[in-house]
């Protein structure tokens, strides 16, 4: 989701500026840069999510003046490279895509928070979740990661651009939401689609690149 920069206050865009600035830098700080050395290739699937989350999102759709709607992707993304990086390859592509629609850098933090930060975390805290099941069913980590986190990301971040809106006095925009509240649930499901298809066909058939999943676990009687 992007917001335009006029629609905010100002004070809303430093402060997220800030908190993209030291989420960036901590994600750099704790990367596993070695793992990602060791394995070049693995440098391919940094940039090339990072491109790939670029064109899904601009396929976007000016729902209103300011204010634009895409798919998010960012559960695969998350589940491929795992959370840190995720969080850096998002951020390029946030870049990128607010200045090719020639929106003003102030919207730029508040993209990332959306588009981003919310759903990284959310299907981060999804796997992690699931491993507490202790289930060895592969298709517990590929429904439940992949459809589930898209699902699940879609509503967070309706929940976060909510009480984000209402802070910067869009109470019509908010009102509006919630009375129309039906459409986040068809949201949520193409982008369960979206994310599920990626996971699982990954899972499959290139499961060593796939981070976040564990082979060993899944695959191997015990």
């Amino acid at each position: 989701m992007l917001i335009a920069a006029h629609l905010l206050p100002a004070w809303i865009s430093i402060a997220l500026w800030l908190c993209m600035l030291i989420i960036c830098a901590l994600a750099i700080r704790y990367a596993d840069w070695r793992a990602l050395r060791a394995v070049p290739g693995r440098y391919h699937l940094v940039f090339g999510g990072c491109l790939a989350c670029l064109v899904l999102w601009l396929m976007s759709v000016n729902a209103f003046d300011g204010l634009w709607f895409h798919f998010l992707g960012i559960t695969s993304l998350t589940l491929l490279l795992g959370w840190r990086f995720a969080i850096l390859a998002g951020t390029a592509a946030v870049i990128g895509h607010t200045l090719i629609l020639q929106q003003s850098p102030g919207a730029i933090s508040t993209a990332w928070l959306l588009t981003v930060a919310v759903p990284a975390t959310v299907s981060r805290l999804v796997v992690h979740r699931l491993r507490k099941f202790r289930s060895r069913n592969l298709f517990v980590y590929m429904l439940g990661a992949g459809f589930g986190g898209g699902l699940l990301s879609v509503l967070a971040v309706a929940m976060s651009a909510l009480p984000l809106l209402w802070l910067a006095g869009q109470h019509d925009w908010v009102l509006s939401a919630l009375a129309n509240w039906p459409v986040v649930l068809l949201l949520m499901f193409p982008e369960g689609f979206i994310n599920g298809m990626v996971v699982t066909t990954l899972t499959v058939f290139y499961p060593d690149l796939v981070k976040t999943f564990d082979d060993a676990y899944y695959l191997e009687d015990g």
